[in-house]
């Protein structure tokens, strides 16, 4: 039998979720594995648009109030998470507010020319708007101080007064028990910004969201992680048709991860979610870079692709392991419904977990590569007592005399719960992997 875990590391984003039904589930979750639960912007946002990115237009930091509950159904949830030993993170809109082209009312905002010249926002005036110009990122000079999609009223987070506003906004959400906070479009605001709004909040757990290809172009903010868009990335054309596993083998050390120590490692979010479900996330260029498991519109989700990259995330040592789960009866056809309870992705988490230090009295298990000699499949040690294997082939894929160091005993496997003899010497004399499957195996404890 596989023991319980001791430990739990794993975030999971109930997308859009309703604070009450966030609430109902926070006991599963944690039986589940998980250690943090990501929830949609709480603030007063843009009521008109009843649609998911109405809540990233916010409208008022100092209210908890919208579609999704009130302050008392937010703190109610904050207090059954901590109850339950769960972390709540924050998703954080500092960047911009309203949408101009869905204002809450007639004139709300009114612009002359480029600039803002009125507006009802209870916490800004005119000057705590940049003047309205379009991001490109083919224009580096444009990708702080201009409009996202030249329409989303762009904050001047470079001021005290905007910095105050957001600091007073962290500080409320702490105050009813957040734990920490996802910052939005953290790109598209300057680096120094960060630190300043979270100086009175030293243990919040934060991470930004920077969508790139490249290591290089996070931006270096000591209290942040990000988003590992450039593991996205690697995994999209590792999984692809044609593509090669071993760009996956520690992956960082060339260029195409973020370093494990600050990467919020995922497969999909609800920018790639609803991008594939024609639904204002990700357009379809960024999906050929960052939707694994698409092939485009007109082709199925490869949703085995999606299974084995999970897999490789909780199979890592480093890396926080992030997973979505989809908002709850929202009728769209985004082509896969996630959840935070799927089967196989349990077992995932808890080969992670167990895999975490100090689990079995190890004090850390670094990955350790295998050569296996195929472009199809992946396969590393954690440490000495635990295996992980992934095919991405449709045929069965044979392997003898696995391994370099493994323990001897006996293995389990955390899907199947198969077993798996390791001979004296670390070796495996056989492993058959099925096509498109992941094995992870843990050492039973004598």
């Amino acid at each position: 039998m596989l023991p319980e875990p001791a430990h739990r590391n794993v975030i999971v984003q109930l997308f859009n979720w309703r604070f009450v039904d966030i609430t109902t589930h926070l006991s599963r979750l944690r039986a589940a594995g998980y250690s943090h639960v990501h929830v949609s912007p709480p603030q007063k946002s843009n009521e008109r648009v009843w649609q998911w990115w109405g809540r990233y237009q916010p409208v008022d930091f100092s209210r908890i109030e919208g579609p999704l509950g009130n302050e008392a159904e937010f703190r109610a949830m904050n207090v059954e998470a901590d109850h339950v030993d769960i972390q709540i993170v924050v998703d954080v809109v500092a960047n911009h507010t309203i949408d101009i082209t869905e204002m809450p009312e007639p004139d709300f905002v009114r612009l002359s020319g480029n600039m803002i010249v009125s507006e009802h926002f209870p916490q800004f005036e005119p000057t705590d708007f940049h003047p309205r110009c379009t991001v490109s990122d083919a224009n580096p000079e444009s990708v702080i101080p201009c409009w996202l999609s030249g329409n989303l009223c762009d904050l001047r987070t470079e001021t005290p007064h905007v910095r105050a506003t957001i600091r007073d906004y962290l500080r409320k959400l702490a105050s009813l028990g957040v734990d920490g906070f996802r910052f939005d479009a953290a790109k598209h605001i300057e680096p120094g910004f960060f630190a300043d709004v979270l100086q009175d909040l030293p243990n919040a757990y934060s991470f930004g969201e920077v969508i790139t290809p490249s290591p290089k172009a996070i931006p270096d903010v000591p209290v942040l992680d990000f988003y590992d868009f450039p593991l996205a990335a690697t995994m999209k054309e590792a999984f692809d048709f044609g593509g090669n596993l071993q760009l996956l083998r520690d992956a960082a050390s060339h260029g195409r991860a973020l370093e494990g120590t600050r990467a919020v490692t995922f497969v999909r979010n609800h920018d790639i979610d609803r991008g594939q479900a024609g639904d204002r996330g990700l357009d379809p260029e960024s999906q050929n870079t960052f939707g694994i498991g698409w092939r485009g519109l007109s082709a199925p989700l490869a949703e085995g692709d999606i299974v084995l990259a999970y897999a490789y995330i909780m199979g890592l040592e480093e890396g926080l392991p992030y997973v979505f789960a989809d908002m709850i009866g929202d009728g769209v056809d985004d082509r896969r419904r996630d959840v935070y309870d799927d089967p196989r992705l349990l077992a995932f988490i808890r080969f992670h977990n167990l895999s975490l230090a100090d689990e079995g009295g190890v004090a850390r298990r670094p990955d350790i590569w295998l050569d296996i000699g195929s472009p199809n499949a992946i396969a590393w040690q954690r440490g000495t007592d635990r295996l992980v294997v992934i095919n991405k082939a449709a045929e069965q894929l044979a392997l003898r005399d696995l391994g370099k160091s493994l323990q001897p005993g006996r293995y389990i496997e955390v899907v199947t719960g198969s077993q798996l003899n390791v001979e004296a010497g670390g070796r495996v004399h056989e492993l058959n992997v099925p096509g498109q499957t992941a094995v992870m195996f843990v050492r039973q404890q004598p």
